[in-house]
């Protein structure tokens, strides 16, 4: 069995080193101590969190474009919408969108072919896409970041919509973990929370590469100060479930993320 040092875990998870040995100390990740004192944490653990490490089987490259997957929460990336068995193909490994880990090549098609964009490559215009018509008709999923308890409460109440998927965190062990399986397209961070505690929230969602700075929502009170996180957007809070629903319908970043 292979381990990973602190470092090399916080470079795959995205978050800093402090907040690994914070996952170890609290008990929330497995790990073992050198004889040096030092922490080590197996890679089985971290592909277990992270959905690595799966054996992928070999798949024709020109195979038939898929239907729209049954679970519409389950698919983000054009990648893996394309893939087979889960296997990515290879022409998608040498595109751009896949190298720079975009969340949608639709949004990236204004690029030239020279810069390595090889998207709509399965489809003739994005308009005929199977991928382009899926994301178009599914709900919003919105990431919620609060330790309130009446803020959430009052969100559950009408978390059945069909409009918006919701789920919920109140620290950066499960914000990390959600970002990575549930592929939010929004996360709105609730900053009447410890101003501590916002500002690590907000530096951990600002340096994780998986996710957008346009799709961070700051909910604020008027009078309370922009926590910074460049490219964000800001909405008032205290806020109901509806407020949040029209929020996304009209606000400009909707319309950057969704077709």
């Amino acid at each position: 069995m292979e381990y990973l040092s602190t470092g090399q875990v916080s470079r795959r998870l995205s978050v800093t080193p402090d907040t690994i040995l914070k996952w170890v100390k609290s008990g929330k990740l497995p790990a073992m101590r050198t004889a040096g004192g030092h922490h080590r944490i197996s890679r089985e653990d971290i592909d277990s969190l992270t959905g690595l490490g799966r054996k992928e089987p070999t798949v024709r490259e020109d195979a038939p474009e898929p239907e729209a997957p049954a679970d519409e929460r389950s698919l983000v990336y054009c990648w893996e919408y394309f893939a087979l068995s889960g296997k990515t193909r290879k022409s998608c490994k040498k595109c751009l969108v896949y190298r720079a880990q975009a969340l949608r090549c639709f949004e990236m098609k204004h690029l030239p072919k020279a810069s390595g964009f090889g998207g709509a490559v399965r489809a003739p215009s994005c308009e005929s896409c199977t991928y382009f018509r899926y994301h178009k008709g599914r709900p919003f999923k919105v990431l919620l970041i609060t330790d309130s308890k009446a803020c959430k409460e009052s969100i559950m109440a009408k978390a059945q919509s069909h409009s918006l998927h919701l789920r919920f965190a109140s620290c950066e062990y499960e914000s990390s973990f959600l970002v990575d399986t549930f592929r939010p397209d929004f996360i709105v961070l609730d900053c009447t929370m410890q101003e501590d505690k916002c500002r690590e929230l907000c530096h951990h969602l600002a340096s994780d590469p998986r996710v957008l700075e346009q799709t961070i929502i700051l909910a604020t009170p008027h009078q309370q100060p922009l926590l910074p996180i460049p490219g964000s957007q800001r909405m008032k809070y205290p806020f109901s479930f509806d407020d949040l629903e029209a929020y996304l319908r009209r606000n400009r970043a909707c319309h950057a993320v969704s077709p």
